[in-house]
């Protein structure tokens, strides 16, 4: 296996040389402080996380030829989130399927990569990756940049700031449409899910936390005491300090899950959960599907953005908090 795997990295480092000597190229100081030369214009990128890295790619239009996949509903592979947000999975391209963590070095030396973009949650080793391509690799791990510091990254190292630009244009209009319809004074609003018995809140709650606070909605001091960027799980006992006006739960569709597992869920872990936020009791608690605002992507910005702009239109705040 050893033997046949440094064979094919080195005929992928041959074929790479040869493909690449022409081509403008470009040096970039990743995350763990290596100098990487890599093609300016990158014709066949793998890239190693799924919702962080090949929905972005994908969404600017980048030419992603391999990814990480993780099992979906009923074990078939898929990158997550990739058809709601980009329509692009292994089922629906020719994007080929490098496993999961840590992913198969034989099947990404044969999709031929001319950069390979991991991050520092991937376990494949990184001296190995880059035997195949010019190999970038990316904190994601520490809070060293935000999703959306992130995605601006992503775009400049492939060239494709045009495409962001459009993204971030159409992501501002939906954010006036919705300011428009909160007003003045906006809401407080939180936003969380149970699991395992414990409650997981995130500053922000990925793409709906960013929505959310980019519409200027506050939030409950138990989450703005949370460092921006990082995520804590707390006890159940702490639920009623996550009240607020509006509460968003999610649930996990990809897994074939429903709004009434989100509820089943709270129950499991705080019987009775609606008796203590007034939300719920006031018919505030709005269940959405978690997989729309769980990649980085300004598609899913957009969506929730719409999503939470009907919400807030249709919601009887005639009660109070």
């Amino acid at each position: 296996m050893k033997k046949t795997w440094l064979i094919l990295s080195a005929l992928g480092f041959v074929m790479l040389s040869s493909h690449t000597v022409a081509q403008e190229m470009r040096r970039f100081v990743d995350d763990l402080g290596r100098s990487v030369v890599y093609p300016a214009t990158p014709e066949r990128i793998a890239t190693l996380h799924d919702i962080e890295l090949t929905v972005p790619l994908l969404e600017l239009g980048a030419p992603v030829v391999a990814s990480h996949g993780r099992p979906g509903a009923g074990g078939v592979a898929m990158i997550r989130s990739g058809v709601l947000l980009t329509g692009q999975d292994f089922s629906t391209s020719d994007i080929i399927n490098l496993g999961h963590n840590p992913i198969d070095l034989e099947v990404l030396t044969h999709a031929r990569p001319d950069l390979i973009i991991t991050s520092t949650w991937q376990q494949a080793d990184v001296d190995k990756l880059s035997a195949i391509a010019p190999t970038i690799v990316i904190d994601t791990r520490t809070g060293k940049r935000s999703d959306y510091e992130l995605y601006d990254l992503l775009a400049d190292l492939t060239g494709n700031m045009a495409m962001l630009d459009r993204l971030k244009a159409r992501y501002d209009a939906q954010l006036a449409q919705l300011r428009r319809v909160v007003g003045e004074n906006p809401r407080i609003v939180s936003a969380f899910h149970a699991q395992n018995g414990n409650l997981s809140v995130w500053n922000p709650y990925s793409s709906f936390g960013k929505v959310l606070r980019d519409a200027g909605f506050s939030f409950p001091e138990v989450i703005e005491n949370i460092p921006e960027g990082t995520s804590e799980q707390l006890s159940v006992e702490r639920l009623p300090e996550l009240d607020a006006d509006v509460i968003f739960v999610s649930y996990r569709s990809d897994r074939g899950e429903t709004p009434a597992d989100a509820h089943a869920e709270l129950e499991a872990a705080f019987p009775g959960y609606c008796t203590v936020l007034t939300a719920c009791q006031n018919h505030r608690l709005v269940v959405i599907p978690r997989e729309e605002g769980w990649a980085t992507s300004y598609v899913g910005l957009t969506m929730i953005a719409y999503a939470v702009t009907t919400v807030m239109g249709t919601l009887d705040f005639s009660a109070g908090y």
